[in-house]
């Protein structure tokens, strides 16, 4: 009779434990999934490492026919901020690639970046600026540059022939050097 009652026992406890351990799998993965979900928001949203698209067009050839792509491309916005109006086309950046940007440090930069003709990848090594430059579409990114130096522009995104020779430069002057500070 104890071997039976035995068995009862076991099954109960087993039904029990079996219950338990689905209701904390359950509570746990939820916490991981609820997790994984805020961190995606907080990097897409605060961080702004997902850049932002500011306009698309219909006809590719649009955004580079824009009055803020024309010129040096480069627009002073504020008392330290500035925007930068970027055109990939193969095989360069402009500005960028025939003139080097000047900047000085601790500039707040809004990038605008389109492309004349293919995808093109715009990264400035050392920085968590890459965005894809796309025909007929803006991209937008914000930066500042905090440490004078030299920063260079390059496509990621394999783009030709003439894909390695796409490199641009900015180079981030000290605040005394760039006479912005006063």
């Amino acid at each position: 009779m104890s071997a039976h009652t035995h068995d009862d026992f076991d099954a109960a406890f087993h039904r029990i434990a079996e219950r338990h351990e689905r209701n904390w799998m359950f509570i746990a993965v939820s916490m991981i999934a609820v997790l994984f979900l805020a961190a995606v928001y907080l990097v897409v949203h605060d961080y702004g490492v997902v850049a932002k698209t500011s306009a698309i067009y219909s006809d590719p050839n649009t955004p580079s026919t824009l009055a803020d792509f024309q010129g040096s491309g480069v627009r002073r916005t504020g008392a330290d901020s500035y925007s930068v109006y970027e055109i990939g086309r193969a095989w360069s950046w402009t500005p960028g690639t025939a003139t080097p940007l000047q900047l000085p440090a601790g500039a707040h930069v809004t990038f605008y970046i389109t492309s004349g003709d293919v995808l093109h990848g715009f990264e400035i090594q050392g920085t968590s600026v890459n965005v894809t430059a796309i025909p007929g579409v803006v991209g937008r990114i914000s930066y500042t540059f905090d440490t004078p130096g030299t920063y260079h522009i390059v496509c990621n995104e394999y783009c030709g022939a003439g894909h390695q020779a796409m490199i641009g430069t900015i180079i981030v002057a000290p605040r005394h050097a760039s006479g912005a500070e006063q």
